[in-house]
């Protein structure tokens, strides 16, 4: 009878572990840059109806004192179109972790709480360019989702600074991602475009072709009042942000530019529209895995603040992770000024007590 037992066991097991399917990357990166391109059209959609004044326009904070915390409309429409068509796409297996997975919120049902439905998502994209990959175990994939980087920007009309991110993490790192672009003019002129990378294969956009980089953007091409090379940061006024401007600049010439949401500075880098973008820190994993897999794949670099490589993506990641920030340097820059970035900001006393705050 206990012979009996084991044979089922072995059965059970054995049906468990072959009903698992293996994933290929340019299937399931195919299938992100069209969820992708679903989650601009949500944001988009809001902000047509913002602009014609239909209906009101609801923001909430996640956290009260912190204006980049905010919540809107746009964030949730864009988490169900994204999280709902790749959960319907791929199944349970599939392991997808959103900013937005804590509001509670069930992306397999609209709005009025009634089971939604997604069109198959576009798995052949890279059919003809990546071809077929090894096979890839489902445990070893996190796939990240930011359904609108920016909200603080989308909230106070600065459109040209809104991304959507959908990265893919294997084995704890950033191997390929889809940057959504909603506006990529800074308004509803413009449709939407998508750039996606993979590391060590290469990069390419979807939709409307990118005017920008590798030049800077217009507001900061005046060399008298931005002379280069540009330092990219956002507007945080922490004591360590504002002394990694002074280093950067000290050691490297140039001055600060300002950038508005993650995945936008470090896209700028990517381009080679700032000589790096630096910051102190982030909201999670979904901010950095797909610009960081994009930035890879067109050549450039990516540590975090203090040099180290990016471990945030793991599930054993270190406590604290987001604080630890990022340094991204553009492709032609080589790693030399990389490390010696890294050099300059691990110089600072402010950085290095940051760095003590972090890991204590």
């Amino acid at each position: 009878m206990q012979f009996g037992n084991e044979i089922v066991c072995l059965a059970l097991w054995f049906c468990i572990v072959h009903s698992t399917t293996a994933f290929q990357i340019g299937p399931l990166l195919s299938t992100c840059v069209d969820a992708c391109q679903r989650g601009c059209e949500e944001i988009r959609k809001v902000q047509t109806l913002r602009e014609a004044g239909n209906g009101e326009f609801r923001v909430e904070l996640k956290d009260e004192e912190d204006p980049r915390s905010a919540l809107t409309e746009a964030d949730e429409a864009a988490h169900r179109a994204i999280v709902g068509a790749l959960r319907a796409e791929w199944g349970e297996q599939l392991r997808i972790v959103g900013e937005e997975d804590d509001n509670g919120e069930d992306p397999a049902a609209s709005p009025d709480g009634v089971a939604a439905s997604f069109d198959p998502l576009k798995r052949d994209r890279f059919e003809d360019d990546i071809g077929e990959t090894a096979d890839i175990d489902p445990s070893e994939i996190t796939v990240f989702v930011d359904p609108l980087d920016g909200t603080r920007e989308f909230v106070e009309g600065r459109l040209a600074n809104c991304q959507v991110l959908i990265g893919i993490a294997i084995g704890g790192e950033a191997v390929a991602g889809a940057i959504g672009i909603p506006f990529p003019a800074g308004d509803l002129a413009t449709d939407a475009t998508v750039v996606y990378g993979l590391d060590d294969v290469g990069s390419g956009v979807v939709g409307v072709p990118l005017a920008r980089g590798p030049f800077p953007l217009d507001r900061h091409i005046d060399g008298l009042h931005y002379p280069r090379p540009h330092i990219a940061t956002g507007d945080s006024t922490a004591e360590v942000m504002a002394a990694c401007r002074r280093g950067a600049i000290q050691e490297f010439g140039g001055s600060n530019v300002i950038y508005g949401g993650a995945g936008n500075k470090i896209l700028a880098a990517a381009l080679g529209e700032v000589a790096c973008s630096i910051q102190h820190k982030v909201g999670g994993a979904w901010d950095l895995c797909a610009p960081e897999a994009v930035l890879k794949s067109m050549g450039g670099r990516m540590t975090d603040l203090f040099g180290e490589k990016i471990a945030i993506y793991k599930s054993d990641a270190p406590a604290r992770s987001n604080e630890r920030g990022y340094l991204a340097t553009p492709p032609g820059s080589e790693d030399t000024f990389h490390q010696a970035l890294a050099n300059v900001m691990l110089s600072l006393s402010e950085v290095r007590k940051y760095r003590g705050e972090v890991e204590n």
